[in-house]
């Protein structure tokens, strides 16, 4: 007998593992039959059900294996060894002998024998008769953990349909079961982007995440910043112990198809007509029915590999003349280059991995679209390919770029440098003066250097207008549009809104280039959003996020400027819901922008936590937006990320960390970054201790007649807000002033909570916090009330006073409901197992760890690794908290 070991913690699967223990306890049932791709986990579960199970079960493991599949019995020899060369072979004798072995004493045990088939999909036909035998006479329950390919014997089918095994298919992991899979790996958070990113590359299978996690954090991809790890850059190349893992997956196709399969590897995506002349018809039939590839719905049925990262590897692994043979037969039955997007990466790269000729202009156009898809290793590996000296500056462009993208400022700005000067190329040179334009904001040199870069483009155009080649006069025409747009960027940069409205609109509905009308929509919507329209501005954006949708790949360089102004349209309206469920299905997606842009779309979903007062989350989340952004901050976001993780520590009196914050945010300052007003707000309250609430009042009102004067409506209301926050009411008035002339949820709450303390009216502000706090806004639900209890206070009511003083004490208690402990939850102890209730029943009754082993019979180890996996479960760090009965919750990051 082989008692199964656990080595690895289950993630997820709690329905299937509940189900397969009720298979196994019920005296009458069924057995199990867990059905699922190499890597799935079903040999993680069926450990942790054998686990959870303890002694009430007898688990006997045996292997199959393919060099005996064809050897009767060969499965079953560990239970034969008291056999005779002669009764080897006897049915009868051999099942006499797996009895005795499974009984030794010769007596019924009251733990039920439990026979676990590791790779019974290699089975012979004779061990599967024999254990059907047993299962149907109840001498003992069968698991059979099997892949779909090679198909188990049909005796194995025969017994799911005949009611002596239950059948479970294991599906990938989740998004959530991918990140706490990650972060058990990890031993630490990771950061929802990341997870997302890895289990999108892994396809949520965990042997190839696991092993997907170790290499990127081996070459240094996966990185740890402020105790959460997250991605430094995409994820590139794969380990040797990968491609074993996906040669042993594969070893058993046949020749056509392990051709085809290589086709498609080499090819994705392919139109399935060319897959089925290039190759065998019938294999593609058969590699779908396995699931190694899938085929899209579009017109030409693109073919392509159902893992990605199968098909990372098997190119790795298809020698370089077989690649060249592959790639002369599909060229010869396409008729163009692919038209998909991917397509033509792949039909790029594979040309010049095998040495076949590309024409330049096809390298460059793949090149920009890399950096539109957010790929920079594959723009630095193709660029320098390009011999055409017309074309060498504009692919020294997309070289800049991809530096950009890394992080490397310095090397993206020396890339540019000169090119709008030399370059005859209009394309060029508005790419050029547009890249400039972003990197401005990186190098501390402030927003007029936005409009320096609209110049130049300009100046280049006049250049080009008195060459001998001439420019096209409709290129002409658009690129005085285009440095006017940026010119009109840069004004907005210095945060002159209402000097560029009217133009922006005009641009808006005249224009009849795309390209133009997209950006001055959406400079327009965002100079709308701050001067108090937020909920018009969104209508507009609306309409702009159809167009990047549709207007081809071109469109796809804005698609980051435009989300950048929808995220700030919506959190100035108050639609934070709607925000949020925005962010999350981003992430979701997994594009690879997300590893590069993901600090600012956590700073966003922090900014959503603080807002709605779940600090417990919101301070995590930024301290973490602070990490990826001091790796790649392409928005140059990092002050109003490092303000407002500070401000979040204030109100939770984490004093230390403020000081580190405020430090920092002062170093970005003097470096020549530009927060926002509201981060300067932040970064004035956060320090309000240490300088006196007067001064930080004063500051706050400076910079609330700054954004006045700016007609920065909704900057006003916020800063206004935080007035309120350190208890100065005079300013009610004018609040309600500032909002009754703002669009959107935030305005209306604002304007009744000033009309409510213009009136020193209590009843109201009790109503607005209890409001509030029914729609999550606890923060202002704490605020209300703060205001309430002071005009109470004020009035002398007894009464009412010590009513008002608990109202704020419920409500303050409820900022950090979110974070690491708060006391009066009890955990949900419906998420974790029997078997871990069991042990969290015995915690919770002051046993200790070798007490509660001894109790249920387990190793101490065992009663250790179900403690973590609880722990993880419910949110959280130690014993203490599961006896006081704390718990955490999960969160985006």
């Amino acid at each position: 007998m082989t008692e199964v070991v656990t080595t690895e913690t289950l993630v997820g699967r709690f329905s299937v593992m509940s189900a397969v223990v009720d298979c196994l306890l019920d005296g009458n049932g069924p057995g199990v039959l867990l059905f699922g791709d190499a890597g799935i986990g079903k040999t993680a579960l069926i450990n942790e059900v054998v686990n959870e199970l303890g002694h009430r079960v007898r688990p006997f493991r045996i292997f199959a294996g393919p060099t005996l599949a064809s050897v009767p019995f060969a499965a079953l020899a560990p239970l034969l060894t008291g056999l005779t060369p002669g009764q080897i072979n006897e049915p009868l004798s051999v099942l006499r002998a797996v009895v005795a072995a499974l009984n030794p004493a010769g007596q019924p045990h009251p733990a039920p024998a439990v026979l676990i088939v590791e790779d019974a999909h290699h089975i012979d036909d004779s061990s599967v008769a024999v254990l059907a035998q047993l299962a149907a006479a109840e001498a003992a329950k069968v698991v059979f953990l099997c892949r779909p390919y090679p198909a188990p014997p049909a005796e194995v089918f025969s017994m799911w349909s005949e009611g002596l095994v239950d059948r479970f298919d294991l599906q990938p992991l989740s998004e959530p079961e991918v990140n706490k899979l990650c972060a058990q790996a990890l031993d630490a958070p990771v950061v929802q982007s990341t997870s997302a990113v890895l289990g999108k590359y892994s396809g949520g299978n965990p042997m190839f995440l696991l092993e997907l996690i170790e290499h990127a954090k081996s070459l240094g991809q996966l990185v740890c910043h402020n105790e959460a790890w997250m991605l430094s850059g995409e994820l590139r190349g794969t380990s040797v112990r990968l491609m074993d893992l996906v040669r042993n997956q594969i070893l058993h196709l046949d020749v056509a198809q392990r051709d085809t399969l290589e086709t498609v590897a080499l090819a994705e995506p392919v139109p399935l007509a060319v897959v089925q002349q290039a190759c065998s018809a019938a294999a593609v039939d058969e590699l779908q029915e396995l699931h190694f590839i899938e085929i899209d719905d579009d017109p030409a049925r693109h073919v392509r590999l159902a893992q990605p990262l199968v098909g990372e590897v098997i190119r790795q692994l298809v020698p370089t003349a077989h690649s060249m043979t592959i790639r002369r037969r599909i060229l010869d039955l396409m008729q163009d280059k692919p038209q998909t997007m991917d397509g033509l990466l792949r039909y790029v790269s594979w040309g010049l991995e095998s040495g076949t000729k590309v024409p330049d202009a096809d390298i460059l156009e793949a090149a920009q679209l890399a950096n539109r898809l957010f790929i920079p290793s594959y723009v630095e590996r193709v660029a320098g390919a390009i011999k055409d000296p017309a074309l060498k500056l504009a692919a020294q462009v997309e070289v800049a770029r991809a530096k950009w993208y890394r992080g490397d400022v310095r090397g993206s700005v020396s890339s540019l440098a000169g090119v709008v000067d030399r370059t005859n190329d209009p394309r060029t040179v508005r790419q050029a003066s547009m890249l400039a334009a972003q990197l401005s904001g990186r190098q501390g040199i402030g927003p007029n250097a936005i409009k320096q870069a609209a110049y130049e483009w300009e100046a280049a155009l006049a250049r080009l207008a008195e060459s001998p080649r001439g420019i096209d006069p409709r290129d002409l025409e658009l690129g005085k549009l285009g440095s006017r747009l940026l010119t009109l960027e840069g004004l907005q940069s210095e945060r002159h809104y209402l000097d560029t409205e009217r133009e922006l609109r005009q641009i808006w509905k005249e224009t009849d280039d795309d390209e133009s009308r997209l950006v001055a929509g959406t400079l327009l919507a965002e100079a709308m959003a701050v001067t108090g329209r937020p909920v018009s501005a969104l209508q507009i954006l609306m309409g702009i996020q159809e167009m990047v949708t549709t207007s081809g790949d071109w469109s796809l360089q804005y698609a980051g400027f435009v989300m950048r102004s929808y995220v700030s349209a919506l959190q100035q309206a108050g639609e934070l819901d709607v925000l949020d469920s925005f962010l999350k299905n981003h992430v979701s997606r997994a594009p690879n922008s997300v590893i590069y842009a993901g600090g600012m779309l956590h700073l966003t979903a922090g900014m959503v936590d603080l807002r709605r007062g779940d600090l417990g989350v919101a301070l995590p989340r930024l301290r973490q937006a602070v990490s990826m952004l001091r790796v790649s901050d392409m928005g140059s976001d990092l002050p109003d990320a490092v303000a407002a993780a500070a401000y979040a520590a204030s109100i939770l009196k984490r004093r230390d960390t403020v000081m580190t914050y405020s430090a920092e945010y002062d170093a970005l300052v003097r470096d020549g970054m530009h927060p926002s007003l509201l981060a300067q707000g932040h970064a004035t309250i956060a320090r309000a201790d240490h300088i006196g609430t007067q001064a930080a009042i004063a500051r706050l009102m400076a910079l609330a007649d700054s954004a006045a004067a700016d007609g920065a409506i909704g900057s006003e209301i916020d800063l206004l807000m935080l007035v309120l926050r350190l208890g100065d009411t005079s300013v009610a008035r004018r609040l309600v002033a500032v909002a009754e002339g703002s669009e959107g949820r935030t305005a209306e709450f604002a304007l009744s909570v000033g009309l409510a303390l213009t009136h020193k009216d209590a009843d109201r502000l009790i109503e607005l916090s209890d409001s509030a706090a029914k729609e999550g806004m606890e923060l202002a639900a704490a605020d209300c009330a703060g205001h309430a209890l002071r005009i109470l206070e004020s009035r002398g009511d007894k009464a009412r006073q010590l009513e008002g003083q608990r109202l704020l004490k419920r409500r303050t208690a409820a900022l950090d409901k979110a974070g690491p402990a708060v006391e009066g939850n009890s955990p949900d102890l419906q998420k974790l197992t029997r078997r871990e209730q069991e042990i969290a029943a015995l915690v919770q009754a002051g046993s200790s760890n070798k007490d509660i082993a001894m109790s249920l019979g387990l190793s101490l180890r065992t009663v250790e690794g179900h403690l973590y996996r609880m722990f993880a479960k419910l949110g959280i760090s130690h014993r203490e908290d599961l006896i006081n009965g704390t718990h955490g919750s999960d969160n985006f990051g």
